[in-house]
C-alpha cells in the first residue's frame, strides 16, 4: 500500500514544528508506512545507530497486518497464506529469542554490579587477588 503525504505535512507552521493535523484519521498501517518514509530520509551510519529491538517490533507489525489482509482470502492460494503465517511466526521467535538475550544480559549485568560491590568491601591485598585470578578465568 502507499500513502501520499501532503506537502504541508513535512512543513514547518509559525516555526513551532511539523503540521500533524489528520495523522489521527490514519490507520496503524498508514502510521508505520509514514514511519519508514521518515526513516529513509535519515541516514543510519552505524550498527549502533539502528534500534534492533524496535525494528523487529516493527517487522513484526507489518507481518501482523500482512497476515491480516491476507488470510481468509479466497483469491490467495494456501501456500502463500502459509507462508506469511510463517513469517509472523518467525519473527515473534525472533522476539521471543531477543528477549531472552536482552534479560539474560540485564541479569548478567546486575550479578556483576553485586559482585563489584562486594569486592570493594573486600580489603586491598584480596581485593587485588581476586581480580587477579577473576581475569585469568576470564581469558580461558
Amino acid at each position: 500500500m502507499r500513502i501520499t503525504i501532503d506537502e504541508h505535512l513535512l512543513g514547518l507552521e509559525n516555526n513551532q514544528g511539523i503540521n500533524l493535523d489528520g495523522l489521527e484519521n490514519l490507520t496503524e498501517e498508514e502510521l508505520l508506512d509514514l514511519h519508514n518514509a521518515v526513516l529513509s530520509f535519515l541516514p543510519t551510519s552505524h550498527l549502533n545507530d539502528l534500534d534492533l529491538e524496535q525494528e523487529l517490533v516493527l517487522q513484526f507489525r507489518r507481518a501482523q497486518h500482512l497476515q491480516d489482509s491476507v488470510l481468509n482470502r479466497p483469491d490467495i492460494p494456501a501456500n502463500q497464506q502459509a507462508q506469511v503465517l510463517n513469517s509472523v511466526a518467525s519473527t515473534l521467535q525472533q522476539l521471543v529469542k531477543m528477549q531472552s538475550e536482552y534479560y539474560t544480559f540485564e541479569r548478567f549485568k546486575k550479578i556483576e554490579g553485586l559482585l563489584v560491590n562486594m569486592v570493594n568491601q573486600l580489603p586491598d591485598e584480596q581485593a587485588r587477588e581476586f581480580i587477579r585470578k577473576y581475569e585469568e578465568e576470564l581469558v580461558k
